[in-house]
C-alpha cells in the first residue's frame, strides 16, 4: 500500500513528534530519488567503461557531462532542506549527511529529511529511520539480491575463459561492462538505502566491511586508470627530460594497482555473490542472533515472574513469623480509657474523739 500521502503519525507509531510531510515534501522526495539513482547509474557507467578498450571517448564524455550537470541539482536541494530544518533538532547530523550528499550525490536516494525527520522509501512511503525500517528493507531486498548474485558466476567465467576472443567481440565486451555495472548498481543501491536508515550506520558500515569493499573498489580503480593514463603523455615528455624515471616507474606501478583491484573486486564479488546464494549471509546471522535473543527474553521474563512470585511467598511469611500475638491483657486499660487511680482510704477518723 503506497503511504506517500499520509501524515507521520500514520506512517510509523513512533513518529507522531514529527511534523507531517506535504506534498511537497513527497514531490521532491521521488525526484530527488531518480536525480539520485540516476547519478548513480552515470557513476556505474563511467566507472566500468572507462578501462574498456571498446569504450569510446564521447559516450565517456556525455556520462561525465551528466554527472557535472546534475551535481548542482543537488546543492540546491540540499541548502533548501537545511533551510527548511526544524529547529528543535540537532544541526551537526543534518550538516554531516548534507556533505556527504554533496560528496557522493546518490547519497540523497535516502536523505532523512531535515524538516519532518522521515525518510521517503520507494514502495513505503515516508517512513521513520531505525530498526523497523531497516528489518522491512532487509526482507525486501532479500530476493532481487540474490538475483543479482546469481548473475556473477556466469559473468566472471565468461571474462576469465574467453578472455582472448573478447577482443574480437567489442558488443560482449559492452554486454560484460553493462553486467558488471548493473551488478555494481544494485550493491551500492542496497548500502546506501540500509545504511542511510540504520539507527547506528557507522556500526553497520564496520559490520558489511565486505559490501563496503565491493562498492568502493572500482571507484578506486576508476582513479587508479585516470592516473595511469598520463603515463603515455609521461613518455612523450620523458624524451624532452621533462620527467624523471623515478615519475615513471611510479605510474607503472599505478597500472599494476589497477590490475590488482580488479582482480580483488572480482575476488569480493564472487565471495559476496558465493556467500548470498548459499545462505550464509550477514542477514540469515543477524535472524538467528534475532530469534536467539527473543528466546532467551523469554526465558527471562519467565525466570522473573518465577522471581516475583518467591519473593511474595517469603515475605509473607517473614511478616507472619514478625507479627505479634493477639491477645490482649484485659487488666491494662485501654488507650481510649483515661486513667483512674482507686481512691485511697482515710486513717483520720471524720469526728474527733469527745
Amino acid at each position: 500500500m503506497n503511504t506517500d500521502n499520509r501524515s507521520a503519525s500514520e506512517a510509523t507509531p513512533s513518529a507522531a513528534h514529527s511534523l507531517t510531510p506535504t506534498t511537497l515534501d513527497t514531490l521532491r522526495a521521488r525526484v530527488m530519488f531518480l536525480f539520485g539513482f540516476g547519478y548513480l547509474l552515470l557513476i556505474a557507467g563511467l566507472v566500468h567503461r572507462a578501462g574498456s578498450k571498446s569504450a569510446a571517448q564521447f559516450e565517456l564524455d556525455i556520462m561525465m557531462a551528466g554527472l557535472l550537470a546534475l551535481w548542482p541539482v543537488f546543492v540546491v536541494d540540499v541548502g533548501w532542506g537545511l533551510l527548511q530544518r526544524d529547529r528543535s533538532r540537532r544541526l551537526w547530523p543534518m550538516l554531516l549527511r548534507a556533505l556527504l550528499v554533496l560528496a557522493m550525490p546518490p547519497w540523497r536516494m535516502a536523505l532523512i529529511d531535515p524538516r519532518t525527520g522521515l525518510v521517503w522509501i520507494p514502495g513505503l512511503g515516508w517512513q521513520e529511520p531505525g530498526r523497523e525500517l531497516f528489518k522491512q528493507l532487509e526482507k525486501a531486498f532479500s530476493v532481487p539480491m540474490l538475483l543479482f548474485a546469481a548473475l556473477i558466476l556466469p559473468i566472471l567465467l565468461i571474462e576469465y575463459l574467453a578472455s582472448e576472443r573478447l577482443k574480437e567481440l567489442p558488443a560482449l565486451v559492452l554486454a560484460l561492462d553493462v553486467g558488471i555495472a548493473v551488478i555494481w548498481v544494485a550493491f551500492a543501491t542496497e548500502f546506501v538505502l540500509k545504511a542511510s536508515i540504520h539507527p547506528k550506520p557507522f556500526s553497520f558500515v564496520k559490520e558489511r566491511w565486505l559490501d563496503v569493499a565491493i562498492v568502493v573498489i572500482p571507484l578506486l580503480e576508476f582513479l587508479l586508470t585516470h592516473w595511469a593514463d598520463a603515463a603515455p603523455l609521461a613518455r612523450l615528455l620523458r624524451l624532452s627530460r621533462a620527467i624523471s624515471p623515478e615519475q615513471l616507474a611510479r605510474m607503472q606501478r599505478l597500472y599494476r594497482l589497477q590490475g590488482l583491484a580488479t582482480k580483488a573486486w572480482h575476488a569480493l564479488l564472487l565471495i559476496e555473490g558465493v556467500s548470498r546464494l548459499l545462505g550464509f549471509t550477514p542477514e540469515k546471522r543477524l535472524a538467528q542472533l534475532e530469534a536467539r535473543i527473543a528466546d532467551l527474553e523469554e526465558q527471562l521474563q519467565q525466570a522473573r515472574r518465577e522471581a516475583e512470585e518467591m519473593r511474595a511467598k517469603i515475605a509473607a511469611r517473614q511478616a507472619n513469623k514478625a507479627a505479634p500475638p493477639q491477645t490482649r491483657d484485659e487488666t491494662l486499660p485501654s488507650a481510649a480509657e483515661p486513667l483512674s487511680l482507686p481512691a485511697a482510704r482515710s486513717t483520720v477518723p471524720l469526728h474527733p474523739p469527745s
